[in-house]
Parts: structure tokens; sequence; C-alpha cells
């Protein structure tokens, strides 16, 4: 069996971890700063829940984009150029619908690019797909942490949002840079046409609609960082824990999908804890809430991804596509429910709602084996 090609996967968590300081770090103040612009938390609730649906519905598009066009490094360099010119953008568009606009255009470079570079992760795992999205995720989230780290030192020494957003520039460029670096090495991954023009099987149907209803069983960290109590930046504080958490869980969640499917059902569990935890309104269980809400968040990118790559076939940037869309499809329930049930005191109803919604994705996971 072929080895994983280190070099390659770890050039490209490179890449991510400057991309990820760019964008988390503008995501790390935008609830705060669209609060600032006159948003309601139902408003926070649906622009996060619009704009991450956005990132992941494009996908059912993207994925067999990527696969018919046998290609994959175009759509990888397309996306993270249209990420940084988003985020530079928003340095220049001080009103509430200019802002929501790039958010959104933020999000479809996502969108575009993740499929196309997630099968090129996986063909450099070599068989060890979880491992490849677990040392990728975690080299990301590095770039998640020093994203919100910035923002959280910037806020707290009085920058402006702009100047944040301007600032956020140079990692930017950096990831660009990686990125160039990791297609230099000539690396390739075998061209596929057509491959994503037959119907996607049942298995991966079902365990993309387990997926839906995993992501509507999870409440957004925007919310919490919307309700933080204290100093204003204290929310970028939860968010900046959310991050590091994940560095260690990323790598977790590899080694623990190689170990068995059964790590498939850890996600909806971390879930509920991360929502019960959040609606409390308490300061000490937002931040425990982080650690639930990282581990849910993780689960989606590593263990969800290596079983869409076992039940795609040749067609994988599709069934990437198509389990990550589901995904931000459950997301934008998810926001709009739980921003509604805050807005109108009803936040204990958030924990039993994603219990339900949590065993159902469990069920349909069970039924896709």
């Amino acid at each position: 069996m072929a080895e994983p090609n280190y070099r390659l996967i770890v050039l490209l968590g490179l890449t991510s971890l400057f991309a990820d300081w760019l964008y988390e770090g503008a995501r790390a103040a935008l609830p705060q700063y669209l609060k600032g612009l006159g948003a309601s938390a139902l408003a926070v609730g649906l622009v996060f829940g619009v704009g991450d649906s956005l990132g992941y519905l494009l996908r059912f598009a993207t994925g067999p984009l990527a696969d018919r066009r046998g290609g994959y490094w175009g759509e990888t360099f397309a996306g993270y150029a249209l990420q940084v010119l988003a985020v530079v953008g928003l340095a220049l568009a001080p009103w509430l619908a200019a802002a929501v606009a790039l958010v959104m255009v933020e999000r479809a470079s996502k969108a575009l690019r993740t499929p196309a570079r997630d099968a090129i992760i996986s063909a450099a795992g070599a068989g060890r797909q979880s491992f490849a999205f677990g040392l990728h995720a975690s080299l990301d989230q590095i770039g998640a942490v020093a994203g919100s780290a910035t923002a959280l030192l910037a806020l707290a020494a009085g920058v402006e949002y702009g100047d944040l957003f301007l600032l956020l520039a140079a990692p930017g460029a950096a990831a660009l840079a990686a990125l160039s670096a990791a297609y230099r090495l000539g690396v390739r991954p075998a061209r596929r046409r057509g491959g994503a023009r037959g119907p996607l099987g049942v298995q991966l149907l079902l365990f993309a609609l387990s997926q839906l209803l995993f992501g509507a069983s999870l409440m957004h960290i925007g919310l919490e960082m919307y309700e933080a109590q204290g100093a204003p930046w204290m929310g970028s504080a939860i968010y900046l824990a959310a991050m590091a958490f994940e560095i260690p869980l990323s790598l977790a969640w590899g080694r623990l999908y190689e170990m068995g499917r059964w790590a498939l059902y850890l996600g909806p569990a971390a879930a509920v804890l991360a929502t019960s935890a959040f609606s409390t309104g308490s300061l000490v269980l937002g931040f425990a809430g982080a650690f639930a809400y990282s581990a849910a968040t993780s689960y989606a990118d590593i263990a969800a991804k290596a079983r869409a790559v076992e039940l795609g076939g040749v067609a994988k940037a599709t069934a990437l596509g198509a389990v990550n869309a589901a995904f931000g499809l459950g997301y934008l329930a998810g926001g709009a429910i739980y921003g509604y049930l805050l807005d109108v005191g009803a936040a204990g109803l958030a924990p039993p709602v994603s219990l339900a919604l949590a065993a159902a994705s469990l069920a349909l996971m069970r039924a896709a084996r």
C-alpha cells in the first residue's frame, strides 16, 4: 500500500492555517460587528446560518464540477483568492447590507475550494483518509487560534474593526503562497472525467440526511458569542477557546475513526452537549460548550468526510460535497431555530429540540451502515 504524501498534506495544511487565520480572525469579530451595525440575535443567527449553509449547499454543485472537469487545483486556487478579497472588502463596507453580502461571498469561496481540495487530500492520504483529514484539520485549527487571538487582542487594544480586517490580509497572502508551493510539487489526483454523473447511492444519501439532522442539532457558537456577558471581547474569548480545542480534537478524530465506525455516533452527542451548554446563558458553561462545539465541528470535518469518501466511490468530490452540503442545510435550520428561541426567551427548549434531532441523526447513520 502506498504511503501518505505527508509533504503535500502539510503544505495544504499550512495553506488552510493561514486562510483560517484570515477568515476566523474576521469571524471572531463579526457577531459583535454586526450587532453594532444594528443586527438582532435572530438576524445574526440567520447571517451565520445562511452564510455557513451557503458555504455547504453550493458543494452540491462544486463537488460534481471538480469531478466532471477532471481537475481540482483551479477550483482550489480560485476559492482561496476570492476569500482573501472578501475579508479585505469588509474593511471598506461599514454598512449592514454590504457586510452581510461579503460574508456570503466569503462562504461561497469556501464552497468552491473545499470539495476539490479535500479530493486532493484524500488522494494524498493513500488509504488513511481520516488520518490525512485529521492532520490537515489540526494545522488548519492552529490558524483558527491565531486568527481568533488576533481578533481578541486587537479588540481588547481598541483597534477598529476595519483596521482589523485590513490586518488580516497578511495571512491571506501567506495562504496563497503556501498553496502555490503545494502546486509546484507536481502532484495531481487521478483525473476521472465524468465520474460524478451517476446517481448517489442509497447509503450515501442516508448518511447525508443524517448529517443534515446533525447540523440542525448544533447551536451555532455565534449565538453564544452574541449572548456573552461582560466585556465586548468576551465573545471572542469563547470563540478562541473553541478554536484551540479543535487542534487536539482533530488529531483525535483522525485516530478514532481508524479504530472503528462507532466513532460516528459521538458527533451528535457532542452537538447536544454544546447546544445545552450554550442555551444556559452561563459564561462558565459557555466555555464548556465551546469544547463540545469543537468536538462536533471537528467530527464533521474529519469522521464524516472519511465516511463520505468510503461511500462515494470514484466521485470523491461529489460525495464530500453532498455530505458537507447536507450538514450546512441543517446548520441553517439550527441557526434560525435557536436564534428564534433566544429572542423569545425560550432558551430552555433548545436542549430537547437538539436531543430529538440528534437521535434521528443517529438512527439514519445506523441505517446507512
